[in-house]
């Protein structure tokens, strides 16, 4: 029998819906065996969520987040972790990446003994050398660490034990780590709450080396062979958003500390930034107002007030330091490469002062006593 063509074609679309809900389900069960959202009720728009897979002992699992740290992503998924446990990223670490991984290395316990001497520590680490000094012991150089097995009673469930053999090591090397810096970069063209970090940080490495004397086997004295730092740290680097900032959100006293840190990031020497701050004090004392005589912390008149009211949010601090700079790589670069040539205070408050605000009663002497106020409370 013959089926009318629309019956043939109603049974056509309903058999192509039935395989699409079955694809659509089967890949929905197989992203949703090991995915979950955190459940914050105050997370914001879906844009915000990055994916993290957290590998913790062997097993998988990915969630849907838009946590901000390594650490506040760990406490959504419910994962406890103990002070020494071991996270790769860093607890701290931003997460920025759509597809973020974090590792764990849970602690054990472990036994360590040199000699009749032996130790319990808790550790996540598995390099015996870094487990030794974990547990107190100085390891020379030349010594050995061999895994050895327990056979302490007391000590039954611990299936970890190290054994040290002292070679009459003479010296000793100590691997110190440098920690690195973090910048805060404030951007107003980024949202506020969305973090971008431009720049990883990593830690440097610095090596020492002793010549070590013993008196019955017993360490009685130290002496610093060499010192060398053979990896400077990075300065970890993050552009916090501040696009959409309330105009009086930030007082003058707040806008201080944010202009200097702003004209470091800027490439300023700490004597460049008090030279452009001690003007900035004198033209407004950090405020973002309009007055009589001119716009902000800079006093902008004429057609310059107008272009940075055509702005977004023009009485913002960001807006206006963003504007500053702005103008210092355009119009007015050339003082920006005098401030930049200034290896005093002085110069620095002058370049400034001559080429960039152009006053007519500058009163010079005060901007410059101003400038020196402003190095001696930030410059370190």
């Amino acid at each position: 029998m013959r089926l009318p063509k629309n019956h043939v074609k109603m049974s056509l679309i309903l058999s192509g819906a039935v395989l699409s809900a079955f694809i659509f389900g089967t890949i929905a069960y197989h992203i949703t065996a090991n995915t979950f959202a955190d459940d914050d009720p105050s997370s914001p728009a879906i844009l915000d969520y990055h994916y993290v897979t957290i590998y913790d002992q062997g097993k998988k699992f990915t969630i849907k987040t838009n946590a901000v740290t390594v650490e506040e992503a760990l406490a959504r998924a419910s994962v406890e972790l103990s002070s020494t446990d071991i996270v790769e990223p860093s607890r701290t670490t931003l997460i920025n990446d759509g597809n973020f991984h974090i590792n764990i290395y849970r602690a054990r316990p472990v036994i360590i003994s040199d000699g009749v001497v032996k130790k319990r520590v808790e550790t996540a680490s598995y390099d015996p050398a870094t487990i030794a000094r974990d547990a107190g012991f100085s390891i020379y150089d030349g010594d050995e660490i061999i895994m050895v097995g327990n056979t302490d009673f007391i000590e039954a469930g611990i299936s970890t034990a190290y054994k040290i053999i002292r070679n009459g090591g003479e010296t000793l090397t100590e691997e110190i780590r440098l920690p690195f810096e973090e910048e805060i970069v404030r951007d107003i063209n980024l949202p506020i709450g969305q973090n971008v970090t431009e720049q990883i940080g990593e830690e440097g490495l610095q090596v020492k080396k002793y010549k070590v004397s013993f008196v019955d086997g017993a360490e009685v004295k130290r002496e610093l062979i060499s010192d060398e730092i053979v990896r400077e740290p990075v300065k970890r680097i993050v552009r916090e958003g501040a696009k959409g900032i309330a105009n009086n959100s930030t007082s003058a006293g707040e806008n201080e500390q944010i202009t200097w840190d702003f004209l470091k990031s800027n490439g300023f020497s700490n004597v460049q930034a008090a030279g452009i701050m001690g003007n900035l004090m004198q033209e407004h004392r950090f405020n973002t107002t309009d007055t009589a005589g001119g716009l902000g912390i800079a006093q902008w008149t004429g057609g310059r007030r107008n272009n940075l009211l055509a702005r977004e949010n023009p009485y913002s601090i960001y807006t206006q330091l963003d504007y500053l700079m702005y103008e210092l790589n355009g119009g007015y670069a050339s003082a920006k490469n005098a401030i930049l040539t200034s290896t005093s205070i002085e110069g620095a408050t002058r370049a400034f002062q001559n080429r960039f605000e152009r006053c007519g009663i500058c009163r010079e002497e005060t901007r410059i006593g101003y400038a020196y106020d402003i190095y001696n409370r930030y410059a370190k």
